[in-house]
């Protein structure tokens, strides 16, 4: 049984959801921190949910300190973690993310379930062709890992395809 105390009144919003249309509006997000980077005096976050992924940009401010920039530059990948922040609309695009026309401008985040600070293996390395990895020197996952780790290895893009895949022809299937 859960002993929380309080019940926060988060409604929150899944990041395929975070488009243009909900430009200036501050939302709650519960997502996986994809990947980290630090520069100076502000830290770009990815948070990924599913197949969908946004940038967060967490940046000494009004609603930032530089011990918050710490703080969320040192989050283990793969951690869990909900995020307020303002919905903006950037200039370029961003191509690395699934949701490339805005961007999440962070004002709390709070870490709800931390990741192991070394997992087994890589999302990146799981989701390299072996092959591609050899020639490049790159690292890859062999396929014992991958089964000793298989909740880690759900989270690929690839396995996330194979299960839409799946769904929609059992959808299908009962219509």
């Amino acid at each position: 049984m859960i002993q929380s105390q309080e019940k926060p009144d988060r409604v929150l919003v899944r990041v395929r959801d975070l488009t243009i249309q909900k430009a200036d509006e501050v939302v709650w997000v519960r997502a996986r921190v994809h990947t980290s980077r630090a520069k100076g005096k502000q830290c770009f976050l990815v948070l990924r949910q599913q197949q969908f992924n946004v940038q967060a940009l967490v940046a000494v401010g009004d609603h930032a300190s530089k011990q918050m920039v710490k703080f969320a530059a040192n989050i283990n990948k793969e951690s869990i973690v909900d995020v307020e922040g303002v919905v903006r609309k950037v200039n370029q695009k961003i191509g690395s993310c699934t949701q490339q026309d805005v961007e999440l401008h962070v004002q709390k985040i709070y870490v709800i379930s931390l990741a192991e600070p070394r997992l087994p293996l890589q999302l990146d390395d799981a989701v390299r062709p072996e092959a591609e990895g050899e020639e490049e020197g790159r690292a890859t996952v062999n396929q014992d890992t991958r089964l000793d780790n298989r909740v880690i290895d759900l989270r690929t893009s690839t396995s996330q395809a194979v299960f839409r895949l799946q769904s929609g022809i059992c959808h299908l299937f009962r219509e």
